[in-house]
């Protein structure tokens, strides 16, 4: 199944190529001076409000009147921020000749994607199939019973016209032809989402061989996948990243550095406000399509995070702290929760908010430093867009510095001071519009960002930034009878929330205890699987259902990948999480049968399906971060170098009423708790154990000699000190009464 596509204009050329002169919209429909959408919960239908067109919200209201008048649909999908949303907007949905077609012979609906992802993916998909293509904005013809049977993205307005009329007519004379291919396109995209393919064993080595499909894809000189337009595809870099992070495969990790550097220097990374741009228009990342989203921020963060965790580059650290400054300054509401998404243009012009020429770099910064800031950021008076430059490094950060004959400190300096200039005075500027709707969904996936990054950054600023988040999703969206919903926007919560939010919910708790260690977090996301487990599993098939009830012709199943995860990955990710912490073996269960549903279609299109790889192989071999849990989550460890000290420190908690054998522990037995180094034995000596508690238990007379509580392991480094430090370590958790099985698993200290 095709995933979303760049948002580039497509014309659904059969139908175009068709004229009808005879038309005329006569009759007493015409332009209204206003329409239902003034009142909704959503910035993306409110920028509708005022159109000629007689909108209607996705509704019963307006599907009885379609079955009523025997009138075709027409659907329009968009959101916000979309740019060519905005085009079509004004050249079509605001003249009053196209409203009064509309309003004659069709019963028209607006959809928000972000607010209703579920009806997004479904008529996407027929977009797909019809064109072979997709974006928004998403025009899609439906029959009264909501079957689709034309379909294109953005159209000029003398097309779009011409495409009404011949519509109009096809549907007068031709309305039993449409209706049968509305019902073949809806049996096609039912398949889709529903489709069941033989499970795979997700195997290392298939793993791997995945990985090596994705990577033949990648640009092997400025990052990425694919040629133009070109997106992060976060879930891709996540996935190299555990490759490299679990079997120290290069080839990966180089991928994503290779990618990440570029997208660094380039302009889709926001090089004055941080952050970064939905995606590029160029093979070299130079020019982005201009719009922000909160969710490209929450997982850049994460890849960010770990990117810099398997190679110590500062630079992948310090982005990630610019991007999480980005949103705390710019898209946090005073409450704490998350912003949608800002627009890729202001005043009626695409990126002239980020956009500058020398005279406005010597006008923020004085003469000689804007002529500098122009050699750095490569702005020249030709410009690489509509006469402006977007900033970007031209050459390495380190080419560059020798050229202007600076140490590379002095050059980061010089940066710094540079950006934060530029910064006041393009706050200065009209910014673009924000969508301040807030999403369950995003808001999980930027408290697991933040959380990650205050156990990564061991900055505790993040975290409570998080715990605020998660405490205005409890007050603002749970509802009394612990259900929740989806949107929140100026005050109001609607729409009843999906499985992705509950799953990124869910996560977020769960990554959240992983940084506080409050029990409160996982027994919330234990609650939160529970609850996501009644409302939305398919029992026959071991996946989940998109929605709890469809109000669409179909109940579909988010299973591929696109600009996210999809529902069913993250719901992987998920179990296969619970499972290392917890000792419910419900966890494990659900996880196999999620898998053995999902497995089939991620061995057949590895990157639609990166994301369950990469929990499956979490499910193998364990995660890869830095807080590891064992034993069903009786043992928490965290392994870090201590530089200053020359040692690499393991920290381990032990559940109450638990213990660990100790190095020695006087029975023969016993399985006893080592740590081992892999591969860097030359850089370390001997491992440093700790003290044990020498005591009996209830099932045992013998003396035993054990660890409990916290504990801490040493292991001396040689300077110069490596950059990481990969250990192995095997244990096995007892209580009074009874021993688990031994587990071993991997550390690894940065």
């Amino acid at each position: 199944m095709l995933k979303l596509s760049p948002n580039l204009p497509l014309i659904l050329v059969f139908m175009l190529a068709l004229f009808v002169p005879a038309f005329k919209a006569t009759g007493k429909e015409g332009p209204l001076a206003g329409n239902r959408l003034a009142d909704m919960a959503s910035p993306y239908l409110r920028q509708h409000a005022d159109n000629p067109v007689d909108w209607y919200p996705w509704g019963e209201e307006a599907f009885a009147r379609a079955r009523k008048e025997n009138k075709p649909i027409f659907l329009s999908v968009g959101y916000s921020t979309c740019y060519w949303c905005h085009v079509m907007k004004r050249e079509s949905f605001e003249n009053e000749d196209i409203a009064r077609i509309l309003n004659k012979y069709f019963i028209a609906i607006k959809v928000d994607r972000e607010r209703r992802p579920d009806i997004d993916e479904t008529y996407m998909i027929a977009t797909q199939i019809i064109t072979g293509g997709g974006g928004w904005p998403n025009s899609v013809f439906l029959t009264p019973d909501l079957k689709p049977f034309s379909a294109g993205t953005y159209f000029p307005r003398d097309d779009f016209e011409r495409l009404l009329k011949k519509t109009a007519v096809e549907w007068k004379e031709n309305e039993r032809f449409l209706r049968h291919e509305g019902e073949r396109v809806s049996g096609i995209i039912s398949n889709i989402l529903n489709r069941r393919v033989a499970a795979r064993r997700l195997t290392t080595e298939l793993v791997r061989q995945s990985g090596s499909k994705i990577m033949r894809d990648a640009d092997e000189f400025h990052g990425g996948f694919d040629t133009a337009p070109k997106f992060p595809n976060e879930p891709l870099l996540m996935f190299l990243l555990q490759l490299a992070a679990g079997h120290g495969d290069r080839e990966a990790l180089e991928t994503v550095t290779r990618t990440l550097d570029a997208m660094l220097d380039g302009g889709i990374h926001d090089q004055v406000g941080g952050g970064f741009h939905r995606y590029a228009i160029d093979n070299v990342w130079r020019v982005p399509h201009f719009e922000k989203m909160l969710y490209n921020q929450a997982q850049m963060v994460r890849v960010l995070l770990q990117a810099y965790r398997l190679t110590g580059k500062q630079r992948y650290a310090d982005a990630a702290r610019r991007t999480l400054s980005y949103v705390e300054h710019y898209m946090t509401s005073n409450e704490g929760g998350f912003y949608s998404a800002w627009d890729a243009e202001s005043e009626k012009r695409e990126g002239a908010y980020y956009v500058w020429t020398p005279e406005q770099l010597r006008a923020a910064l004085g003469p000689q430093e804007g002529r500098l800031a122009a050699k750095i950021f490569g702005v020249t008076p030709e410009g690489n867009f509509d006469g402006h430059t977007v900033l970007h490094f031209p050459e390495s950060q380190k080419e560059m510095a020798a050229r202007l004959k600076m140490s590379h400190e002095d050059f980061l300096a010089t940066v710094a001071r540079i950006r934060k200039k530029l910064k006041k005075a393009r706050d200065g500027r009209v910014a673009p519009h924000l969508d301040d709707k807030i999403l369950l969904s995003w808001n999980g996936m930027m408290v697991v960002a933040l959380s990650n990054a205050s156990i990564v950054l061991k900055d505790r600023r993040y975290q409570q930034q998080a715990e605020k988040a998660l405490s205005f999703i409890e007050s603002k969206l749970k509802q009394p009878d612990g259900s929740y919903l989806r949107s929140y926007y100026k005050g109001r919560a609607d729409l009843v929330a999906q499985q992705e939010d509950y799953v990124w919910l869910a996560l977020a708790n769960l990554m959240t205890y992983d940084a506080t260690r409050k029990i409160k977090y996982l027994k919330k996301a234990q609650k939160l699987t529970a609850a996501m487990i009644k409302k939305f599993l398919d029992p026959g098939a071991g996946d989940f259902f998109t929605v709890a009830t469809s109000d669409s012709f179909v109940r579909g199943k988010d299973r591929a990948d696109g600009a996210m995860p999809s529902g069913n990955s993250a719901a992987l990710e998920l179990l296969a999480m619970l499972t290392r912490r917890s000792q419910n073996p419900e966890y494990r269960n659900r996880a196999d049968a999620l898998l053995a549903a999902l497995s089939g279609l991620a061995a057949e299109s590895p990157r639609s399906g990166a994301n369950v790889l990469r929990a499956a192989d979490m499910m193998r071999h364990g995660e890869t971060g830095i807080v590891q849990y064992f034993a069903g989550g009786v043992v928490r460890a965290e392994a870090r170098i201590e530089r200053k000290s020359a040692r690499v420190v393991v920290a381990l908690s032990i559940a109450p009423g638990w213990h660990i054998n100790a190095r020695k522990p006087l029975n023969e037995d016993f399985i006893p708790t080592r740590l081992q180094l892999s591969g860097t034995a030359k850089h370390a000596g001997k491992v440093i154990y700790p003290p044990a508690v020498q005591r009996k238990l209830e099932f045992n007379n013998d003396l035993m000699a054990l660890y409990e509580g916290d504990v801490r392991f040493f292991v001396p480094l040689a300077r110069p000190l490596p950059d990481s430090v990969e250990l192995l370590l095997t244990l096995q958790a007892c209580s009074d009464r009874i021993c688990l099985q031994p587990v071993e698993g991997r550390l690894l200290a940065r």
